[in-house]
């Protein structure tokens, strides 16, 4: 089977974090914020200090994996007459149901976040931190006149016209050392930075501004404007089909009858051929290096009102070893044929995973990018996030205490913001939980989060569930969705911080 370019890229970003198992980047938890003993919370703030110092649990200090999708697999995968599932390629679904639901613009982001080493002591006048990780963050955005396009073709026996716009994946892959301080600077204010050396494992980036589609009952034909693929790995390798000889069906001019004659489409000898991409395993490594800091700080008005703010993974990297492809020039397109079920038998040859592997063939068809150079460098600015919150301790009893959580990730066209209410209680000196309730572009999801921290050892997880319908054959939400999972294990050691300052007597708001 051929592969989306989309895909190959993704695995490339993979074979270089293997060392992870995960792909991805996020910060940890957001249900952690107002937990006072959480371990991780300067990775959401560096100005939070931690109850005791720690160490963690190599490779399971911190482990984050996350996912949000402005649609859900309810808006591509139906279910047919007979009760079988099928994508909405299928001629039984029609074209207004498969629309009426299909988000404007679809957005999908993957997440994990893997510590691989952290620590954390109070010394020199505050609390520091050091911490090795391994981050990455992919995501799409794709607009539905794509998928009018792979629905619809030939709408009509004129001829249908399409303009799919602005269509970017990007896939960012890279290791982070950080070193962190917070101190309280008097009895109201806590500040905190960190500093942190980035080095590049892989990126990917595919940006096409515009895909002008007109189809015929001839051919279909693809004007491409402003199309770019940039990919970034120590010991990729991306040869053209000229290179390896390995041409697909599609490369070929059709005679008048419409078979396929041994002549090539202009300019396919040029194309990168992804099937053939590879990685010399004797020269894999580093790619980059950047340069990345947290900003964050607290005050606490008066015993039950305390506010904070934080800017985190303001950076870049410099990316090496750098192919970029272009694609500019008109191409015909023969793909989205012969998707539908037709054959309800169990020996269909168009079931439903075949159905999915036609679709990504034929996107492949897509992009068919021009090698236009290798060896290159870019810089890029990592995804900058902000968080602004607000925590109210109730004053009869304040082991429960109740927070609002604003959320904006800051990505070009991948942006998005979330609020997150949450109610947070310790009933034990060595246990609080949390749990919340967050709107975002995603959705909205309930959260839930358990910390053990009794002297000498921390245990936390929680998660993230999407508050929407599930498909009861796959498990999976219908519609627009975000979860998110969060556990780490961690070793604890030295008494409880105390306040250098006293509290701030009460006052009112």
């Amino acid at each position: 089977m051929r592969t989306n370019v989309l895909a190959i890229i993704l695995s490339g970003a993979v074979a270089t974090l293997a060392v992870s198992d995960a792909m991805a980047q996020t910060q940890n938890s957001r249900s952690t914020y107002f937990l006072e003993g959480s371990t991780y919370r300067h990775e959401l703030n560096p100005a939070f200090m931690g109850e005791r110092g720690y160490v963690s649990f190599p490779g399971l200090g911190n482990l984050t994996i996350g996912a949000q999708s402005t649609g859900g697999v309810g808006d591509f995968i139906f279910k047919k007459s007979n009760g079988d599932l099928t994508t909405f390629m299928n001629e039984e679904v029609s074209s207004a149901e498969f629309l009426k639901g299909l988000p404007k613009r679809l957005k999908v982001g993957i997440n994990i976040d893997e510590s691989i080493l952290s620590l954390g002591f109070h010394a020199w006048g505050g609390f520091n931190t050091f911490g090795i990780s391994v981050k990455s963050n992919t995501n799409f955005f794709m607009p539905d006149e794509l998928f009018k396009f792979m629905k619809n073709g030939v709408a009509s026996e004129t001829g249908s016209s399409y303009n799919v716009k602005n269509l970017n994946v990007v896939s960012t892959n890279y290791a982070e050392v950080a070193f962190g301080h917070a101190r309280e600077i008097n009895e109201r204010l806590t500040v905190g930075a960190k500093v942190k050396a980035l080095v590049g494992l892989a990126k990917a980036t595919v940006h096409i501004d515009e895909l002008n589609i007109l189809a015929s009952q001839d051919k279909w034909t693809i004007t491409p404007k402003n199309a770019e693929l940039y990919m970034s790995a120590k010991g990729l390798i991306v040869p053209t089909k000229g290179e390896t000889g390995n041409y697909q069906e599609d490369d070929y001019i059709l005679d008048a009858n419409g078979d396929r004659t041994q002549q090539l489409k202009e300019g396919t000898d040029g194309q990168i051929s992804y099937d053939d991409l590879d990685f010399d395993t004797d020269n894999l490594g580093p790619t980059g290096f950047g340069m990345a800091i947290d900003l964050g700080a607290t005050y606490k008005l008066n015993d039950e009102w305390t506010f904070s703010a934080s800017l985190l993974d303001l950076g870049f990297i410099s990316w090496k070893n750098t192919t970029k492809g272009t694609m500019s020039k008109d191409f015909t397109f023969d793909g989205f044929s012969e998707i539908s079920v037709k054959d309800d038998g169990t020996n269909s040859e168009n079931k439903l995973d075949n159905q999915v592997d036609q679709l990504v063939d034929d996107l492949a068809d897509l992009a068919k990018f021009d090698k236009a150079g290798e060896g290159m460098k870019r810089t890029t600015a990592l995804a900058a996030t902000l968080h602004l919150g607000a925590q109210y301790t109730l004053p009869a009893y304040d082991r429960l205490n109740f927070g609002f959580l604003s959320t904006t990730r800051m990505q070009g066209k991948h942006s998005w913001t979330e609020a997150r209410v949450s109610a947070n209680v310790a009933p034990l000196s060595w246990f609080e939980a949390s749990v919340n309730y967050a709107l975002s572009n995603f959705g909205s999801d309930a959260g839930i989060m358990l910390n053990f921290h009794p002297r000498g050892f921390n245990f936390f997880i929680g998660a993230d569930v999407p508050m929407c319908k599930y498909e009861p054959a796959y498990y999976a939400p219908i519609s627009r969705a975000a979860v998110n999972v969060n556990l780490g294990i961690n070793f604890t050691f030295g008494p409880k911080h105390k306040r250098k300052y006293k509290t701030v007597e009460t006052q009112s708001l």
